[in-house]
């Protein structure tokens, strides 16, 4: 077959399941009909490309990574601590990441952290470039500086860890919001759904911050719950992307003649 540009649309989609759209990729576009497709849209649908994997496959990176840090910070701060660093049977995550003091596993806290902070600023900026938002990006970067300072203040040292702590979820709240709402390819379905996880994520944290702090009571896993869920979140995208029959560097090429 051959085609002449007379009458042809490409965008920068992903590829509905329609029989008048002919789908392909940009790389064999251009080597077919190089008048069409320039040498500068292949090298921008090639960083398309790497973006695509990244917020594809980092999300689960980054669920993992977290789990791990305090999956090993937990264990190292009752085998230093002989049993329950607190005295029940579920500490909170800063009791882990930070008791005994000067402990080994506040050496595994804060690395964690630090590899939790690099992989959010990656996927994150790869997030934002895909849904052509750059709002969320501004909460991305404040969340990831409240984490880094709740990571290296202990919570023996200083309040400034709980309020750190606070700023992290708030800002994330922000972030994943504007996310949700700036996302024009997820289904009503998906944004209800993320829009929920955000509510449930701040409603949990903010009683278990307002108990701890203000009447002493100690809900730890209303903190576990509050904690993983801004993770879960990320791995929508994941979802997202892996569920789509191609990525975001395809080509649409409507109306195309087909000349035999």
């Amino acid at each position: 077959h051959s085609c002449s540009s007379r009458g042809v649309e490409v965008e920068r989609r992903s590829c509905p399941q329609a029989s008048e759209i002919h789908c392909t990729t940009m790389s064999t576009v251009h080597d077919q009909y190089p008048d069409l497709v320039t040498n500068a849209d292949l090298e921008r649908a090639r960083s398309k490309a790497v973006e695509h994997e990244l917020v594809k496959w980092g999300p689960l990176a980054l669920f993992l990574t977290f789990a791990l840090t305090l999956g090993l910070s937990a264990f190292i701060s009752i085998r230093l601590s002989e049993g329950s660093p607190c005295g029940e049977w579920l500490c909170d995550i800063s009791v882990y990441g930070g008791w005994p003091k000067n402990g080994a596993e506040q050496i595994v806290f804060r690395t964690g952290f630090v590899l939790i902070a690099l992989q959010c600023l990656v996927i994150c900026c790869g997030r934002c470039r895909l849904i052509e938002s750059w709002t969320c990006t501004i909460f991305y970067g404040a969340a990831i500086v409240a984490m880094l300072m709740m990571a290296f203040i202990p919570f023996y040292a200083s309040p400034v860890h709980f309020y750190s702590a606070a700023g992290t979820f708030a800002c994330l709240a922000l972030g994943q919001w504007s996310d949700a709402t700036n996302d024009r390819r997820a289904s009503p379905s998906m944004t209800t759904a993320r829009k929920a996880m955000i509510i449930a994520t701040v409603t949990f944290f903010g009683i278990w911050f307002g108990a701890e702090n203000f009447a002493e009571v100690d809900w730890p896993v209303l903190e576990y719950m509050a904690a993983f869920l801004p993770f879960l979140y990320f791995t929508t995208w994941s979802y997202q992307l892996l569920t789509l029959p191609t990525g975001l560097h395809y080509l649409l090429i409507k109306e195309m003649p087909i000349v035999t």
